[in-house]
């Protein structure tokens, strides 16, 4: 969900940064970063729901938390979307980025490989990125059917992300 809605994103920022309509009121910027939340909640409720019944897949059952999830993960990846869109100013460079990464990505958030094997800096620097608090969060809601207040510290990583990114775009 993030790699898909990063580079979505970081390629529509990049494309108005390179006609020169980047440049636009909060208020514009706010109904263009919540319509990408939009794509983003609607794509989770898909991943997160149907997807899980659908195949089957063992699932711990806590939907609100999923939902909670859900609501504070696809603001934090958006806000870093625009932010990479933004700085690249090039939709064929934040292509090239967003997919040069995605490995990488998937490796520090602690899903495939442990963190304590990371190198201290590497540890530090993952919490950059939503998917690493969002995987975590995921586990412990999705897969042990855990309470919310057993995610409450990486939800609250994820809206510190979504915040700071959106106050920066």
């Amino acid at each position: 969900l993030q790699q898909t809605l990063l580079m979505g994103g970081a390629l529509l920022v990049g494309t108005w940064r390179e006609r020169g309509e980047a440049a636009a009121p909060a208020s514009v910027w706010l109904g263009r970063l919540l319509a990408l939340c939009l794509i983003g909640w609607l794509s989770g409720l898909y991943y997160f729901g149907w997807i899980f019944v659908w195949h089957d897949f063992p699932r711990g059952g806590n939907p609100l938390g999923a939902l909670a999830l859900l609501a504070v993960f696809v603001p934090a990846v958006v806000g870093l979307s625009a932010l990479l869109g933004w700085w690249l100013a090039n939709r064929a460079r934040a292509m090239q980025v967003v997919l040069f990464t995605s490995i990488p990505l998937a490796l520090v958030g602690g899903f495939s490989w442990p963190a304590e094997a990371l190198p201290t800096l590497l540890q530090w620097l993952r919490w950059l990125s939503p998917s690493t608090a969002g995987i975590q969060a995921s586990l412990r809601l999705n897969q042990a059917g855990a309470p919310l207040q057993a995610a409450l510290w990486y939800l609250s990583v994820l809206l510190a992300l979504a915040l700071c990114s959106w106050l920066a775009v």
